[in-house]
C-alpha cells in the first residue's frame, strides 16, 4: 500500500511540474509576441530626446513603451513651412525601423504623427496619434498602434 500511495503521489507531482513548465510557456510565448501581433489599437508612448543635429537633422535616443516596448535611435530630417514644422521621424530599433510623418505647429509646440511605414517585425505597422514639444530637446509622441 505505500509502495502505491508513494507512485501515485510522484505521478501526481511530476503531471502538475508538466503542466506549471507549459503555461509558463505559453504566457511568455503570448508576450513576446503581443508586441508586434495586436490587430486592434494598442496604446503606445514615444520619449526622444535630441542629443545632437547637422544642419536641419536631428539625431539622438528614442524609448517606445506600451504595444511595443524597445529602446533605438533615431534619425529626424525636419523642414519650416511658416509656422508648421513638418518631420520624417526615423526610429531604428532592434527588431526594425518605423518611419513616422509628424506636423507640429511651432507656436504651441503640439501636433499629430502617423505611421508611415515599417520594416522587420513593423513591416505591417499602423498607428497615430498627438505628440507635444515640451522644451527644445525632447519630443513626446502618444496614440494607438496595430499590427496586422
Amino acid at each position: 500500500m505505500k509502495k502505491t500511495i508513494i507512485s501515485f503521489s510522484i505521478i501526481a507531482a511530476c503531471i502538475m511540474a508538466f503542466l506549471t513548465m507549459t503555461s509558463f510557456n505559453t504566457i511568455s510565448s503570448a508576450s513576446a509576441s503581443k508586441a508586434l501581433a495586436f490587430d486592434r489599437g494598442e496604446p503606445i508612448t514615444i520619449f526622444a530626446t535630441t542629443t545632437s543635429s547637422e544642419g536641419s537633422t536631428y539625431y539622438g535616443p528614442v524609448t517606445l513603451s506600451g504595444a511595443i516596448n524597445a529602446t533605438g535611435t533615431y534619425v529626424m530630417p525636419t523642414e519650416v513651412n511658416g509656422m508648421a514644422l513638418h518631420c520624417m521621424f526615423v526610429l531604428t530599433l532592434p527588431a526594425g525601423t518605423i518611419t513616422i510623418r509628424m506636423n507640429c505647429n511651432m507656436v504651441t509646440f503640439n501636433g499629430v504623427w502617423k505611421i508611415l511605414d515599417g520594416t522587420g517585425a513593423y513591416q505591417n505597422l499602423k498607428g497615430g496619434g498627438k505628440l507635444i514639444m515640451p522644451n527644445d530637446t525632447d519630443e513626446i509622441l502618444t496614440g494607438t498602434v496595430r499590427g496586422l
